[in-house]
């Protein structure tokens, strides 16, 4: 395991910043839950996803740091996931979101190939701006300054301890940093229902992430069964993540086999 946060690889390098509360990195899996409703029926994953991307009402201790930045919430763990879902919401139908940084999929779909920069809200001093506006307390002109070069930095998410599972965290993500997520898989549970309907959507497999761009066209439909909406093959969306993969295809056939031997 990582040392650095439950979710991060242990393998890959990290950076930090010589001044602020700042890492770049890459190689995560993220976790979102959310209460399913029956209006969510017939929306592509493609369409459920980007609606965990919401406008900032700044009503979070973490979110009013960042008062201009579109969020998304996420966590370390599904366990982690879904009680912070039960704590905010009744009821055991929920939907629940993989993710990982695309970046390191052996295969991206995004364009965007920029390690991740998280900043750390749990040590290095900035937990104590996090308790302070938690608590109402006026921020000092120090902490105003730090949180003003922290933004000029353009960070992806903010790191912050869970409070209702020791040890686990939880991911602030802004809108540049969300959309360098890609989904492994978004699975349905109706654990309110009497059979316990349960049904998954994979988007990507293997250890490597490798991709199903087409599955983003996929929807839940009653009582969890799962169909493929054509239309979505023709948007934009899916023409970019097509060609992206199968440009990083191209380039992996394409590699130089010099080290290797016949």
């Amino acid at each position: 395991m990582s040392l650095l946060f439950p979710n991060h690889s242990f393998l890959s390098p990290v950076f930090k910043h010589n001044e602020l509360p700042l890492y770049v990195t890459d190689e995560f899996v993220f976790f979102r839950c959310v209460k399913f409703q029956n209006s969510l029926y017939g929306q592509t994953v493609s369409h459920l996803h980007n609606g965990n991307l919401r406008t900032n009402k700044n009503d979070g201790r973490h979110s009013k740091l960042f008062p201009k930045e579109k969020i998304s919430y996420w966590a370390d763990s599904i366990t982690t996931a879904r009680a912070e879902t039960k704590k905010h919401n009744k009821g055991n139908n929920l939907l629940t979101f993989w993710a990982y940084d695309d970046a390191t999929s052996t295969f991206p779909t995004i364009r965007d190939t920029e390690r991740l920069f998280i900043i750390d809200g749990i040590s290095l001093g900035f937990s104590d701006i996090l308790d302070k506006i938690e608590n109402g307390k006026s921020l000092s002109l120090y902490d105003n300054e730090l949180i003003e070069r922290i933004s000029n930095e353009k960070p992806d998410c903010l790191a912050y301890a869970s409070h209702v599972k020791e040890g686990a965290v939880n991911f602030l993500f802004f809108e540049k940093g969300f959309y360098k997520l890609s989904l492994r898989e978004v699975q349905l549970r109706l654990g309110d229902n009497l059979a316990q309907n349960t049904n998954r959507i994979i988007c990507a497999g293997t250890s490597d992430y490798s991709p199903y761009p087409e599955n983003y066209g996929m929807r839940f439909e009653p009582i969890a069964r799962v169909h493929m909406d054509e239309i979505y093959l023709q948007s934009e969306e899916y023409r970019i993540r097509m060609s992206t993969y199968e440009n990083s295809l191209k380039a992996a056939r394409e590699q130089p086999l010099e080290k290797w031997g016949k």
